[in-house]
Formats: structure tokens, sequence, C-alpha cells
């Protein structure tokens, strides 16, 4: 059994999704495949790294995931196709940045450039088929992936925006809403706790004030907002039952100012 998983901005109206899974299952034996995500927006980078980061670094050891989002190389080799080894998984994608945000804080095993020699076809327009699912076919033989090329030192960087930190307030920027319209902020509650200390906060938004950080949706009544923590330790901003992107105003790259107030007293 080889567990196959492929994460792509392709949607799903045309061939992409059928045409890789069908290549995958002719070409590797007892191929199980696992969609992580299609709809990733189109050449969406930080979308794209955060689905993966979130859900395929604790697959089973030996699973292969195939990443194709933004991932067309050019002849002028601008961007390298790799092979990345980590938790003793296989990670084939481009090194366009996305990678550096994946993997950002962890230390992978290899990072291995793909020649050309595997490419299946002389034109660079559907890299995931002409060279992704061959690739993934030879690891699943257990071939050394050194064989596949030759060692990067490190992935091209991608510039990730971080909190700022102020006396009185940090600056958050929302870096993801999710199908629920629950809104995602950089700024990890472990950062978060950190810097406030014993002090609360306050975040108001479109005449709404957050002051707590509640544990569930439901510790709010219905259409009223929270400040929760998702399952990726960020600090969420969300609506009981209803959509805080849309209510809230509050898009990917909108900025938001947490306010850091008076020190709670102790009884």
């Amino acid at each position: 059994m080889q567990l196959v998983t492929l994460t792509s901005d392709w949607g799903y109206s045309d061939h992409y999704i059928g045409a890789v899974k069908a290549k995958l299952y002719s070409i590797i034996n007892n191929c199980i495949i696992v969609d992580i995500s299609h709809d990733i927006n189109k050449f969406d980078l930080m979308q794209g790294a955060f689905i993966v980061k979130h859900a395929c670094l604790n697959f089973p050891k030996g699973t292969i995931h195939i990443i194709d989002v933004d991932c067309t190389e050019s002849s002028a080799n601008k961007y390298q196709h790799v092979v990345i080894e980590y938790n003793e998984q296989y990670f084939i994608c481009t090194d366009n940045g996305l990678p550096s945000i994946v993997f950002e804080g962890l230390n992978p095993t290899k990072i291995i450039g793909i020649t050309n020699t595997y490419q299946d076809s002389s034109y660079y327009t559907f890299s995931a088929f002409d060279l992704f699912c061959k690739v993934a076919a030879i690891i699943s033989y257990n071939t050394n992936i050194d064989e596949l090329g030759f060692q990067i030192p490190e992935f091209i960087k991608k510039n990730i925006l971080n909190p700022i930190i102020y006396d009185d307030s940090i600056l958050c920027t929302v870096f993801h809403v999710d199908s629920y319209g629950n809104v995602f902020l950089n700024l990890t509650i472990d950062e978060f706790l950190k810097r406030i200390g014993n002090n609360g906060f306050l975040i108001e938004v479109e005449n709404n004030r957050v002051d707590k950080i509640s544990k569930s949706y439901d510790d709010v009544r219905i259409n009223a907002p929270l400040l929760t923590v998702s399952s990726s330790g960020n600090l969420e901003l969300a609506i009981n039952k209803s959509n805080a992107s849309e209510l809230l105003g509050l898009k990917i790259g909108t900025s938001l100012i947490i306010k850091i107030t008076k020190k709670l007293s102790r009884k």
C-alpha cells in the first residue's frame, strides 16, 4: 500500500485531478490517493502552505505528498522542482517559496532538486502529470531520492508578514480565511500570551468588542463574534453560526489591532 496525497489549486471543473489520479493508479501498485484540497485559490502560495503544513506533516511514514500550487516550471528554470524528505515522508513540489513556509522552524532531512531527465514532456505546463507522478512512482519503489538529482542547501524564502508588537497594542494581519468565514491571524496563542502577560486585551471591529478568549464557538450567543484558538495554534476570529470574514469586513491581508489594556486584578 502506497499513500499519496494531492494538494492543488486546480479546482474541480477541469480534467487535472482525473488525469493525475489515473496516472498514479497506473504506475504505482496498491496506490491509495488522499485528496487534501483542490480548492486553494489560484497561485496562492500562502494558503497552499497553510493547508499542507496543518494537514500533511503527520501522515504515516513513507507517505508521498504531491503539491501543485503555482508550480509551473519555466524553460529558464527560474524555480526548481524538488523532493523534500521530512519525518520519513516525501513532498514533491516546486521551490517557489511555498516549502519555506511549510517547513519554517523545521529541519527537513534532505532537499533534492529533480533533474529534467525525469520530465515526460518537453513542455512545462502540467508538472504534476508530466513529472511529479513519475517521481512519486520512483520513490514508491524505495529508490534513494539522492538519485533523483542534486542536494539543495536551503529553500527560496517567501517573506511572511509577522505581527508588529507595540507597547500598548499588537498589529496583526489576516492571512487565512476558511470556508466557514473564520479569520486566522498571523499571531499564535503562545506569542499572544507571552506579550500580554497578566494584562487584558480589546479588539474592536465593525462596532463589535471582543475582550476574552473563548474555548468554543458556542461560548457566545449565535451571531456574536469571538476570539478563539485554531487547531494550527493561531488566534482565530469567528462568529457563532455565521461568517466572520463577511460580517466583520476582514479579508486576507486586512490589518487588525489588538489593544493591550490595564492589568487584571488578582483575587
